[in-house]
């Protein structure tokens, strides 16, 4: 009598493995993709909180909302330095924070308005006679949504994290 010993695994016990683990990639990488999207976003929520914090700290020491960051000719970090009142002479924020849903090839525009769109950090606008400030973020879609009267396109989670949408926070006296 012949006394057989299996040694290895078959053809199609290879292949159904192999299927069974491509389903299980399949599932898997979308779903941690969109969880590191929504970490970035909950990341820039708190960023803009802090933003928030600051301009209401100046808010109550000079009993009005800081001017929005005005690019100064002829670089960039002149206007940095001494357009970002939060930061100086008085510390309400130790820095501005980044916005990470800015494209890494961007660069600040040297002619831009009241304010970058395509800046790396947080951008934030404030109102008329300061009756109020905006704070925002490009979002997941990386490109500032502008909507109706220019206020934007704010992101929705629901639409998916990819859909189009800035992250806002809007802050006013009252």
């Amino acid at each position: 009598m012949i006394i057989r010993i299996k040694q290895g695994f078959t053809l199609v016990e290879l292949l159904i493995v192999i299927a069974i683990i491509g389903i299980l990639v399949t599932i898997a990488v979308p779903n941690f993709l969109e969880a590191q999207v929504r970490s970035k976003v909950a990341r820039m929520e708190a960023d803009l909180r802090t933003l928030a914090t600051g301009i209401e700290a100046y808010m109550v020491d000079e009993n009005r909302y800081p001017p929005a960051p005005v690019p100064a000719p002829p670089t960039y970090e002149t206007q940095e330095a001494k357009t970002w009142l939060l930061t100086t002479p008085v510390a309400y924020l130790a820095e501005i924070p980044l916005d990470i849903f800015t494209p890494e090839n961007v660069q600040p525009s040297p002619e831009g308005g009241p304010f970058d769109i395509r800046g790396k950090y947080l951008k934030y606008i404030t109102g008329i006679e300061n009756e109020y400030w905006l704070a925002f973020s490009n979002g997941p879609d990386l490109v500032f949504s502008p909507g109706p009267m220019n206020t934007g396109v704010i992101y929705d989670p629901t639409n998916g994290t990819v859909s189009d949408g800035d992250i806002y926070r809007l802050g006013s006296p009252d």
